[in-house]
């Protein structure tokens, strides 16, 4: 994993890719049954790479128009993942 600034990135993310697609797939919504990706110390400074509200529908080259008429109805706003915290008092 590259390090940035220091900081160890726990979540990348290929925008090249959908949400779905990704290497540890993002989802809009806490829930139990999901999964941590990553294990972070506390205190540990990390990184965690998102997308756009759209998913990555909104590129650097979308206009003002592409924006004003995008389909929000099949965007979902993407979190990201859940971790697991390991120092005092480990907790999620």
């Amino acid at each position: 994993m590259a390090l940035l600034y220091g900081a160890r990135t726990v979540v990348p993310i290929d925008l090249k890719k959908k949400p779905w697609e990704q290497e540890h797939p993002l989802h809009n919504r806490w829930h139990p049954d999901i999964p941590d990706v990553a294990e972070v110390k506390v205190g540990e400074v990390f990184r965690v790479e998102m997308v756009d509200f759209t998913g990555g529908g909104i590129k650097h080259d979308s206009s003002a128009e592409d924006i004003k008429h995008a389909d929000l109805s099949v965007t979902v706003q993407f979190n990201t993942v859940t971790f697991s915290w390991k120092g005092e008092g480990d907790h999620k």
